[in-house]
C-alpha cells in the first residue's frame, strides 16, 4: 500500500482513467478494460450494492453495464460476508476472486471482483504488486464517486423542492448572470415582454427597470451582512398585474469561501395569482422587521386602522406611526397602500403542486414598471 507507483505509462493511464470514471460513470468500462490488461484480470466487475434495499445500484464490466439477477453479488463475496463500515478491506482481500470491498458504509458497499487471467507474461508476485498499487486508487475513486452521488442527490432534492413554490426564485451573480432559476421564475420571464435571459444573464428591455435590477443586485452583493432584503420593487405587467421583486443577499454557511466565487443574491418574484399566509418570521427574514413591526404590518394588511392596531397591541397611536414609518423604510415602499399591496403579494407555497410534472404559465405578460 505504501509503495511508490510504477513509472510505466500504462499505470498512469489506468489511474487517470479510474479517477475520470469517478466523475463520469460512462468511463467505467474503459477503466475496467485498462485494469484487466494491466493486472491480467479476466471479467473484472464493479458493483455498487445497496444494503438498505438489497439490490444493485450499478454494475459495470469492460463491456458495459449489467444487473445481477435477484440478490446475486459478484465473485465469491456473498451478502452475509459484507462487513459493516470499517471492517476488513483491501489488505485482507488481495485476490479479486474473493471480492474486494472498495468502499463500505451503512448504506452501500462498492465491490470489485475478477478472475486470474491465463496469460503467462505476468507472474503471480508481479500481479500482486500491481494490484497493491492500483486498488487503493480504485478505493479513493469509489469514495469520490459516492460522495458525488450524495451531493448530487441532495442538490436534486433541493432544486425539486424549489419548483413546488408558487413564486419565482432566481439566483444571480454580481454580473447579472443567472446561476439558478426555478420553474415559476422561468415561466414569469418567458411570459414577460420586458424581461429576458440574454447569454445567460437577466436583462430588462426598459432602461429604468434594468437600472432598478442593477441597484437591487448591487445592494445585495455589496451589503452581504447576512441581513434581510436589499430592497424591493413593484413590477407591473403589461396585463396590469403587479409582481413584487425582492432581492435577498445569499451568504454561504461555510467558514471559508472560494476566492474565485462571485458574490450572489436571490431574486424573489411574487405571483399575483397566489395569496400567502403572512407570518412574523417570514417578514423578519425578508425585510428585517422586528416582531412588533411584523405584527403591525400584518394587521395593516388585514385592513385594520391605525387606531385599531394601537388598541389591540396596547400601543400609542404615535408608536404605531413610528413602526409604520420604519416598516415603509425597510420594505422600500412609500405609502401604506403600497405596503399593503406588497404584503398581499408576498410569495406563497402551492403544496398541491409538489411533484406535479408540468407548470402552468402565468396569466398575462409582464411589462412596464411603476
Amino acid at each position: 500500500m505504501g509503495e511508490l507507483p510504477s513509472p510505466d505509462e500504462d499505470f498512469h493511464r489506468l489511474v487517470d482513467s479510474i479517477y475520470e470514471s469517478a466523475l463520469d460513470v460512462t468511463m467505467l468500462p474503459e477503466a475496467l478494460d485498462r485494469f484487466s490488461q494491466y493486472t491480467c484480470t479476466d471479467h473484472p466487475r464493479y458493483v455498487v450494492w445497496d444494503k438498505l434495499v438489497r439490490v444493485t445500484r450499478l454494475g459495470m464490466t469492460p463491456h458495459g453495464s449489467f444487473s445481477p439477477g435477484g440478490n446475486e453479488l459478484p465473485g465469491a463475496l456473498s451478502e452475509g460476508e459484507i462487513a459493516p463500515a470499517g471492517g476488513p478491506g483491501l489488505r485482507e482481500h488481495a485476490d479479486l476472486a474473493a471480492g474486494v470491498r472498495l468502499y463500505d458504509s451503512d448504506e452501500v458497499c462498492v465491490l470489485m471482483s475478477g478472475a486470474r487471467s491465463g496469460r503467462q507474461d505476468l507472474d503471480e508476485q508481479h500481479r500482486h504488486r500491481r494490484l497493491t498499487q492500483v486498488l487503493p486508487h480504485w478505493a479513493r475513486a469509489a469514495r469520490l464517486q459516492q460522495r458525488n452521488v450524495e451531493l448530487s442527490g441532495m442538490a436534486a432534492l433541493g432544486l425539486a423542492s424549489l419548483d413546488t413554490l408558487d413564486f419565482g426564485v432566481m439566483v444571480l451573480q454580481g454580473d447579472m448572470r443567472v446561476r439558478y432559476c426555478n420553474s415559476w421564475a422561468e415561466a414569469l420571464v418567458r411570459a414577460d415582454a420586458n424581461l429576458a435571459l440574454v447569454d445567460g444573464k437577466l436583462r430588462a428591455r426598459a432602461d429604468a427597470l434594468q437600472s432598478v435590477l442593477r441597484q437591487l443586485l448591487d445592494g445585495a452583493v455589496q451589503g452581504r451582512d447576512g441581513g434581510a432584503s436589499a430592497g424591493s420593487w413593484m413590477h407591473v405587467t403589461s396585463g396590469g398585474q403587479p409582481v413584487p421583486l425582492i432581492m435577498m443577499p445569499l451568504i454561504s454557511r461555510q467558514t471559508v469561501e472560494s476566492a474565485w466565487q462571485l458574490p450572489v443574491a436571490m431574486l424573489l418574484m411574487g405571483n399575483s395569482e397566489s395569496r400567502s399566509v403572512l407570518d412574523t418570521s417570514v417578514l423578519s427574514s425578508l425585510f428585517g422587521l422586528s416582531r412588533k413591526e411584523s405584527i403591525v404590518a400584518i394587521r395593516l394588511a388585514a385592513g385594520e386602522t391605525l387606531q385599531e392596531i394601537a388598541e389591540r397591541e396596547f400601543l400609542s397611536p404615535h408608536t404605531v406611526r413610528v413602526h409604520i414609518r420604519d416598516i415603509l423604510r425597510k420594505t422600500g415602499t412609500h405609502r401604506q397602500a403600497e405596503l399593503v399591496r406588497l404584503l398581499h403579494l408576498l410569495p406563497g407555497v402551492a403544496l398541491e403542486r409538489g411533484g406535479a410534472p408540468g407548470l402552468p404559465a402565468p396569466r398575462g405578460r409582464r411589462g412596464a414598471t411603476t
